[in-house]
């Protein structure tokens, strides 16, 4: 039976994501990097100019970790923006992007390097599992919130269709989505352009509602690309300021991630169409 390259090479880009919570070392996640990239080339998942915006991400995120001129620190922040968004949109080229996992789903090669660096760079993630057992407490009720006020909005303005459709592929499009969308757009979103408009604007009231603010108008305005409507991209910026104030609120990346999945989940489990 012939090996599938291209199946090998998503899954070597998922554990790279993996590896990053069961040790966080740079040898371990930037090994798994290195043969997801092998195998993308070899597949043609991936081509070498594509080389050329991922090391540059990655390069602009080891330069942002030092003490820096804050004139010499924004332009990097604004060049890392600006290649994330080339690559969440598919712009840059060198990537021949598309997997076809199921002959119906495709799964994105290029995306998920706009929250990778990010987390394995600049973010600090859950070491231990007490406090993944500590960080429930505040998550779980909250996200159960969330989502009753999500479900309950998009129900009373007609947004949401009951349909009650199971997905074929359930658990493949839950993984893939979990690793190559959900995490990555948190990390970028919340962890990058939150958390550095947060410092900016500094610790205080103002800085904190702002933040959540900038990230979650970035996160609207970037699925005006995928959704039209209002209603629908109201909805979404619902769930941003959602996904921005647990962030805020925790420290945590995983409180945001957690509550996207699981709103994620409500939304393939039960066939919801918006």
């Amino acid at each position: 039976m012939a090996i599938d390259l291209q199946f090998l090479a998503f899954f070597a880009l998922l554990m790279t994501f993996v590896s990053l919570w069961i040790h966080k070392s740079p040898w371990l996640w930037l090994s798994f990097l290195t043969i997801a990239y092998i195998l993308a080339l070899q597949s043609g998942v991936a081509k070498p100019f594509s080389l050329v915006p991922v090391g540059t991400l990655l390069l602009i995120h080891v330069m942002l970790r030092r003490n820096l001129p804050e004139s010499s620190k924004w332009i990097l922040i604004l060049s890392a923006i600006l290649i994330s968004l080339g690559l969440l949109f598919h712009w840059i080229p060198g990537f021949s992007n598309y997997w076809d996992a199921t002959g119906h789903f495709w799964i994105n090669f290029d995306t998920p390097f706009i929250g990778l660096f990010i987390l394995a760079l600049q973010l600090p993630l859950i070491r231990s599992s007490n406090e993944a057992f500590n960080l429930s407490f505040k998550v779980i009720p909250l996200t159960g919130l969330a989502i009753a006020l999500l479900l309950f909005l998009g129900d009373y303005v007609g947004l949401i269709r009951w349909e009650f459709n199971w997905p074929p592929h359930f658990s493949l499009r839950l993984i893939t989505t979990l690793f190559f969308i959900i995490i990555p757009q948190e990390a970028f979103f919340r962890g990058f352009i939150q958390r550095e408009a947060f410092k900016w604007i500094g610790n205080s009231f103002k800085g904190h509602i702002c933040s959540v603010l900038i990230s979650s108008i970035a996160f609207t305005l970037c699925n005006v690309y995928w959704i039209a409507g209002l209603e629908p991209l109201g909805f979404i910026f619902l769930a941003g300021l959602i996904y921005g104030s647990l962030y805020q609120y925790t420290q945590a990346i995983e409180s945001s991630i957690s509550c996207s999945f699981a709103i994620t989940f409500l939304h393939l489990a039960l066939g919801l169409s918006i």
